[in-house]
């Protein structure tokens, strides 16, 4: 009898502790909420960006990957649905026509489409933390670093844009609220609680309705956050443009970080790399790296989910 009694105390003891394991594990990593948008021409390259955050995703990472969908064909939605799997779940968004005087845009009228992300918090009603991405990047770690950074009562944490040495008018005409910092609205960690409880979906329509010649959300989400916005590493939104143009030495002080010493060692320490320039599916884009890089994760994207580019 005494025997048993230890025997069902161990057993006990045991459970009690496998109980505990498992709510750490699942305590320290959270579902990952991820969104993207893109239309149905843009399918092909969402689905190249997706595969690669899967392919690194850790196997203990939850990923709740959210889609905003404009005008996709239901074959378009068969096909993001067969990213679903273990620790992986996809929710798709039916794009809204947005009521917005697309004149606003002026001579950047290309970036239409880009606007949805200005009610990203709207479409996940339900999701109080999210992290966005466009659909022209490469994912290459897992993603649970970048999402577990705190926000605080900050809108978002986002990369520095380049933009403001390579046109430095166009952003010191946007008045922000902290002018030595205008991000680049690719990659962003979002507080979507504190952007619906102060209203800025609101803010946003407003601010857009009475501007001209907007860089899309870019300006728009720049302006309204009014700079309550938390620094990210380069490394989570590695532009390649920049990296190319510019020595470590100048990245480094405009970033406030190190910066590697060449193009190559920047890419292969990214987290996260962004085509935000010429895109590498394109005929003009001729890197030696990168391009060959995109090619390969396009072509595991091709054969497993039978799309073409």
């Amino acid at each position: 009898m005494v025997k048993k009694l230890k025997f069902l105390g161990a057993f006990l003891l045991a459970a009690v502790i496998s109980g505990v394991v498992l709510v750490l594990v699942l305590w320290r990593t959270p579902e990952v909420n991820i969104v993207y948008m893109a239309n149905s021409n843009y399918l092909p390259y969402m689905m190249v960006s997706m595969e690669s955050a899967v392919m690194h995703k850790n196997k203990n990472s939850r990923y709740h990957i959210h889609v905003i969908a404009e005008n996709f064909t239901a074959k378009d939605e068969e096909t993001v649905q067969k990213i679903a799997g273990d620790k992986i779940t996809v929710t798709m968004y039916p794009a809204k026509k947005l009521n917005l005087d697309m004149r606003h845009l002026g001579r950047f009228s290309s970036f239409g489409t880009a606007l949805q992300k200005l009610f990203i918090a709207d479409y996940l009603s339900d999701v109080d933390k999210v992290l966005y991405l466009d659909a022209d990047t490469l994912v290459q770690g897992d993603l649970t670093g970048v999402y577990t950074i705190g926000l605080r009562d900050s809108y978002a944490a986002a990369v520095k844009d380049g933009l403001m040495y390579q046109f430095p008018e166009h952003v010191a005409g946007l008045n922000l609220a902290n002018p030595e910092f205008y991000f680049n609205s690719g990659v962003m960690l979002l507080n979507l609680n504190k952007i619906r409880k102060d209203d800025i979906m609101r803010r946003a329509v407003i601010y857009f309705n009475t501007h001209n010649e907007i860089f899309g959300d870019q300006d728009v989400l720049n302006a309204v956050f009014a700079g309550k916005v938390r620094p990210l590493s380069y490394r989570y939104n590695c532009n390649s443009t920049f990296f190319e143009e510019k020595d470590a030495a100048f990245l480094s002080t405009f970033y406030q970080e190190p910066v590697p010493q060449t193009p190559r060692e920047v890419y292969d320490n990214a987290v996260i790399l962004h085509f935000a320039g010429h895109k590498p599916w394109t005929p003009w884009f001729k890197h030696s790296y990168l391009q060959p890089l995109w090619q390969g994760y396009a072509g595991k994207a091709a054969a497993k989910y039978q799309i073409s580019y």
